[in-house]
C-alpha cells in the first residue's frame, strides 16, 4: 500500500459517532470514506458504486449487518472485502459471519492500529485476487 492510490471505503453504521471515529482514525491515510447509516442506504449505494473495502456494523435497526452481508453477497455479488464491526464476540456468531462472506471481523473497541492493519490486510487480499484474475485471463488466452 505504498502507492498514492486513494482507496474507496464504504462505512455502514447507524452510530454517527462511530463513523466519525473511523474517519478520524483514517484522516491521514489514503482513504476516501463514504458513510451511510443503514443497510437499506448501503444497498442503494452499492447498486451504482464500487468500493475497495466495506465496513459494516452488525447491530443496526431495520436491517442488521448479518442481513446486509447476505444481501451484498447473494443479491449484489459484491466481491470487495467486507469487514464486520461488532462489540459482541460470541464465537458461533462470528463463524456464521465468516461463512456468510465476511472477510474479517473487527471487534469494538478497536485501536487505530488494529483498524489500519485490518484494512491493509483486506486491501492486500483484494489486490492479490485481482492479480490472479488478470493472470488467469492471460493464461486462458494462451490456450
Amino acid at each position: 500500500m505504498d502507492n498514492p492510490k486513494k482507496y474507496r471505503l464504504l462505512v455502514v453504521d447507524d452510530d454517527p459517532n462511530m463513523i466519525k471515529l473511523i474517519q478520524f482514525y483514517l484522516i491521514k491515510d489514503a482513504y476516501q470514506i463514504i458513510a451511510c447509516y443503514s443497510g437499506e442506504e448501503a444497498l442503494k449505494i452499492l447498486k451504482t458504486e464500487t468500493f475497495d473495502a466495506i465496513l459494516i456494523d452488525i447491530l443496526m435497526p431495520q436491517m442488521d449487518g448479518f442481513t446486509l452481508l447476505e444481501k451484498m453477497k447473494d443479491d449484489l455479488s459484491i466481491d470487495s472485502p467486507i469487514i464486520v464491526v461488532t462489540a459482541h464476540g460470541a464465537s458461533d456468531k462470528l463463524m456464521q459471519l465468516m461463512d456468510a462472506g465476511a472477510h474479517d471481523i473487527l471487534q469494538k473497541p478497536f485501536t487505530t492500529n488494529r483498524l489500519k492493519l485490518t484494512l491493509r490486510n483486506a486491501l492486500s487480499f483484494k489486490e492479490l485476487q485481482e492479480k490472479c484474475k488478470r493472470l488467469e485471463k492471460i493464461l486462458l488466452k494462451g490456450q
